[in-house]
């Protein structure tokens, strides 16, 4: 893989976990919608990373999600459980955006953020395999918040 597409999968997901790092000072301010659509755009960025690591993308946001479960879900690279994840994020910021009130409740808001971070550190920890088997191809180490630190060093598959 490309120098280019491993630095820009690094930037993505250091986008998700600030994006992710938003939506939890949003809800802690009541601010549910804003705080949902800022966990897609996590969950979406995520995505993205894992795309460049295929070098495939697109500008469109159902095309991005296309090519994520067409060659990650669906061949079994990622779990379908994330793609459950990415989904409901989707239709939950969809909702709230057409809907001139939240039906989302701040439980599950709360809900949607422990999955997100379960998604990011998935796809971080997948991130740093590639990294790992591809030595000198990149600038170092996937960045990290201590959100994936915490959950004890699992590996992309979610094992010790």
């Amino acid at each position: 893989m490309k120098d280019m597409f491993i630095d820009l999968a690094k930037y993505r997901i250091q986008r998700a976990l600030e994006n992710r790092t938003d939506a939890i000072l949003l809800l802690k301010s009541d601010r549910v919608i804003d705080s949902v659509n800022r966990l897609y755009r996590a969950n979406y960025y995520a995505v993205k990373s894992l795309l460049a690591t295929k070098m495939k993308d697109s500008t469109k946001q159902r095309r991005v999600l296309h090519i994520f479960q067409e060659h990650f879900v669906q061949s079994g690279e990622v779990p379908a459980e994330y793609s459950q994840i990415v989904d409901r994020s989707y239709r939950n910021r969809d909702e709230g955006e057409r809907r001139d009130h939240s039906t989302i409740s701040h439980q599950e808001a709360q809900s949607m953020v422990d999955e997100s971070e379960k998604f990011i550190c998935y796809v971080r920890s997948y991130l740093q395999q590639i990294i790992l088997a591809n030595p000198g191809k990149a600038s170092g180490p996937v960045n990290v918040g201590e959100e994936c630190e915490n959950r004890g060093g699992k590996d992309q598959r979610g094992r010790k």
